[in-house]
């Protein structure tokens, strides 16, 4: 066994005395790791924490959208953090139900408020990117309000609050004639489909303000949408034109509708005021007489007055023109037309009804066509429908011969005599080409003259007895029906009981 040498001894201790001060440098260094691996923990857990708090955004402005449409509820979280595990509530401070609630990974409709059952929607591939927004669909007036939009972590939780305003813009006014309590006429002017109550005024034919002289009523309907009506009643030293406007107040958009009065309305009140001046300044009981008289008679003479309107085309001073009391032939309907028990008024309902395919039934799916009952082979005949709220139709004759299996246009080359409003709410003479009518002319009313040994079919706005077209230089040689067509869904064409623009007359 070799002897160490003092040299290695030396070295040995050296080595041990080194590793002892390690160990004593390294005690002294131990709080200061504890200390520094507290921080770190410390430091880690604060991240985590912060990593948690977000903040719900949604827009600060007011979303407009219109009653029937849907709307996006815009609403995000900062940072875009994952929903799928949180808890998303919509909710309005109207109802003790959610309007949507998103928890667990899944949706609850349980728990949902029942005027929002199954118009609710979040995006589900957005939440992983904190898109928390939710989709309302067919709104209703009664959705308007203020939203909140609601997110909950477990252990952090922040909230919005934005601002829906909802809006009806209704239908374009029509406005027509009435008589009023006082023997006199009444402008009316009636418009639906509003929310909230629109602005109404009126102007004369000078531009000059009327309103103050008007009487406007609003009526809600079962939807929540307003219904206005607006009237002014006039004497016969009124100006004979007339504008009704009606504006949102929402989007600050407006409808308008214009009446021109035919001064054959105003002859018999000028006459009747001139013999009122007379009385009390000349002729005493003799004019008093004459008054009376025309007064009693003054409806009678109205309507030959509107009766020699509709003679002038024809260059006849007197004739009798025969009232029709239309009915529809429900052999003839579309099968997705329903025809009324009464017979008077067809409706589109989008169904096909499983009904014989007979020669007299219209089949091409876009005919949604009927004819009435009776036919004619001579003679001058006339009639009213009403078409308000209507907003795609075609009112005229058809010769019994027209193709009722395939799409044709409704023309006189193919034995169609008629008029038209269309989707893009445009007015039409089915011509060829197609013509254009005014659309501030489109009417409420109309009234269809047929003189068959002229050739003469004529369309009337019956409200206003104003002209709308005539077709003229036809010869008939086979006989006519009285046509009608409508195409959008549940929207009516009523045939009127009597007729205001014409009365039989011998």
């Amino acid at each position: 066994m070799r002897t160490k040498s003092w040299q290695e001894i030396l070295g040995k201790r050296k080595t041990a005395a080194q590793s002892v001060k390690q160990v004593k440098n390294f005690n002294q260094f131990l709080p200061v790791m504890k200390g520094r691996c507290f921080s770190i923990v410390f430091l880690l857990g604060l991240h985590t924490v912060m990593l948690e708090r977000f903040h719900v955004i949604v827009p600060d402005y007011p979303i407009i959208v219109t009653v029937g449409d849907d709307v996006v509820l815009d609403c995000q979280l900062v940072p875009d953090i994952s929903l799928d595990n949180l808890e998303v509530r919509w909710f309005t401070s109207d109802s003790a139900f959610p309007v949507h609630l998103y928890t667990g990974g899944q949706d609850r409709p349980d728990v949902q408020d029942k005027a929002y059952e199954g118009r609710t929607e979040l995006f589900k591939d957005e939440l992983p990117r904190g898109n928390a927004s939710l989709k309302l669909k067919k709104i209703k007036a009664s959705d308007e309000g203020r939203y909140t939009c609601f997110i909950d972590s477990g252990t952090y939780r922040d909230e919005a609050v934005m601002n829906l305003k909802v809006e009806g813009f209704g239908h374009r006014p029509w406005v027509h004639l009435e008589e009023n309590n006082k023997e006199g006429l009444r402008v009316v002017c009636k418009s639906d489909g509003w929310y909230p109550e629109p602005e109404i005024w009126w102007e004369d034919g000078n531009g000059q303000v009327l309103t103050t002289q008007s009487e406007t009523e609003f009526i809600k309907d079962s939807r929540g949408l307003i219904a206005v009506q607006s009237h002014i009643d006039i004497t016969s030293d009124s100006v004979n034109k007339f504008s009704c406007f009606m504006q949102s107040q929402v989007l600050s958009k407006k409808r308008e509708a214009h009446l021109q009065i035919s001064d054959e309305f105003f002859p018999k009140v000028n006459v009747v005021n001139a013999w009122l001046v007379i009385f009390w300044v000349v002729a005493g009981l003799v004019i008093t007489a004459a008054a009376v008289d025309l007064m009693v008679h003054r409806k009678e003479d109205k309507k030959i007055k509107e009766l020699q309107l509709f003679c002038t085309l024809e260059g006849y001073n007197e004739v009798e023109i025969n009232y029709v009391s239309v009915i529809l032939d429900v052999e003839t309907a579309n099968p997705e037309l329903e025809v009324s028990e009464d017979l008077k008024s067809v409706r589109n309902t989008w169904t096909k009804r499983s009904l014989p395919d007979t020669e007299k039934r219209f089949m091409y799916w876009s005919c949604r066509c009927v004819l009435g009952s009776e036919g004619f082979t001579s003679g001058r005949h006339y009639w009213e429908v009403e078409v308000e709220g209507n907003r795609w139709w075609s009112l005229g004759v058809a010769a019994e011969s027209v193709n009722r299996k395939d799409r044709v246009d409704r023309s006189p080359e193919n034995g169609f005599w008629t008029i038209e409003r269309d989707y893009y709410d445009q007015f039409y003479i089915n011509s060829s080409p197609r013509s254009r009518l005014p659309d501030d002319q489109i009417p409420g009313k109309v009234g269809i003259y047929l003189s068959y040994e002229s050739g003469t079919v004529s369309f009337y706005d019956a409200d206003t007895k104003s002209q709308l077209h005539t077709f003229t230089g036809n010869k008939f040689t086979e006989k006519l029906y009285p046509f009608f067509f409508t195409f959008y869904l549940n929207e009516c064409l009523r045939i009127c009981s009597e007729a205001s623009g014409l009365s039989h007359h011998q």
